[in-house]
């Protein structure tokens, strides 16, 4: 009886202490126990007015950064034959873990006009993408960022 409750516990901590990686529109995180308020109270915001994580020099080195993810997003995204059709801008907010990882990378999908299906697909691709990638930037910190961005198709079809 101890051992299972031993071995129970040894699985909950292993669990808990385990990164999650999770991609999802605004909507749909609200309703699901991660919503942006809560977040925003762990994680420090990466630039900006106030106390930041990235600060002189570093703000720089933090935009490349980020923009270098966006673009290799991109990439993944057209690898994967996912087509946008036309310009889209969608606002992001993405929380980072101090190695770079991305626990959450959240996304407006609501004004962008993309029917269900595909917007199904960009958050499973999405979210696929952020399992293994790392921003090329790390912090002594939690850090979040958020903009809007405009995705084109790099490979016209």
């Amino acid at each position: 009886m101890l051992r299972s409750t031993l071995i129970l516990l040894l699985l909950i901590c292993a669990k808990s202490t385990c990164a999650q990686h999770v991609a999802d529109t605004f909507q749909h995180a609200e309703t699901s126990g991660y919503s942006m308020q809560e977040l925003d109270k762990k994680y420090k915001s990466a630039i900006g007015a106030g106390d930041v994580v990235f600060k002189g020099d570093d703000e720089q080195r933090l935009i490349t950064a980020y923009t270098t993810m966006l673009h290799d997003l991109n990439k993944y995204l057209n690898e994967n034959n996912f087509r946008w059709d036309s310009k889209v801008r969608i606002f992001n907010r993405i929380y980072f873990e101090p190695d770079g990882s991305i626990s959450y990378y959240l996304v407006n999908l609501k004004p962008t006009g993309l029917d269900e299906e595909k917007q199904k697909a960009f958050v499973n691709l999405l979210s696929n993408f952020i399992q293994h990638y790392k921003i090329k930037i790390t912090a002594n910190t939690r850090f979040a960022q958020c903009s809007p961005v405009v995705y084109e198709d790099a490979i016209k079809s």
